[in-house]
This record gives C-alpha cells, sequence and structure tokens, in this order.
C-alpha cells in the first residue's frame, strides 16, 4: 500500500497530464477550485497516507489504513465499472484488512 500511494502520488505531481484526464468533470471548479489543484491535493494526500503508515506509532497506522480505505470509497464512487475498479477494489479490501490487522 505503502508503494502504490507514494509512487501514484509523486506522480500526480511529476506527469499531471497523465492524471487529469482521470478528474471527474465535475470537479473543474467544485468549491472554485480547478481540476489542476483538485489533482495536486489528491497527490498530497495520497504521500500523506503513505508517510503515516509507515510512521512508527501503532494508532496512526490504523488511522492512515482507514484513510486510505475512506480515500479508495472517494475513487470508486466515481471510477465506474471497469477494469481500474477492480483494481482499486483490491487496495480498498488490503486497506481494511490491514486497518483491522494492525
Amino acid at each position: 500500500m505503502v508503494t502504490v500511494f507514494s509512487v501514484f502520488g509523486a506522480d500526480k505531481f511529476l506527469r499531471p497530464e497523465v492524471w487529469m484526464g482521470w478528474m471527474p468533470s465535475w470537479m473543474e471548479n467544485a468549491l472554485g477550485i480547478s481540476r489542476e489543484a483538485w489533482l495536486s491535493s489528491a497527490g498530497g494526500i495520497e504521500l500523506l497516507l503513505a508517510a503515516a503508515l509507515l510512521f512508527p506509532q501503532r494508532m496512526i497506522r490504523q488511522i492512515a489504513a482507514w484513510g486510505m480505505a475512506a480515500y479508495l470509497i472517494l475513487i470508486l464512487t466515481q471510477a465506474g465499472m471497469n477494469d481500474l475498479f477492480v483494481r482499486d477494489l483490491g487496495l480498498f479490501l488490503s486497506a481494511v484488512a490491514m486497518a483491522i490487522l494492525l
């Protein structure tokens, strides 16, 4: 989970043009924020959650795992049924399992 969230989070900053197509069109100017800003926020959240999962305190790791699960639910509700949905569903279930087992 740390690797996936770190790589995807960093890639949103390194290659935003690749990710912009996955941002829902309704997010343009939602709350007065551009899609580019939303994308940067998503990348920052992913990097923060990945870093928190490496933190030595158990409770912080659990919060990070539940945060990843919540974040993935948001993605799953926007993605539609496709191969990426299946990938994200697997990541969601992994995050839930990790949060319970930590």
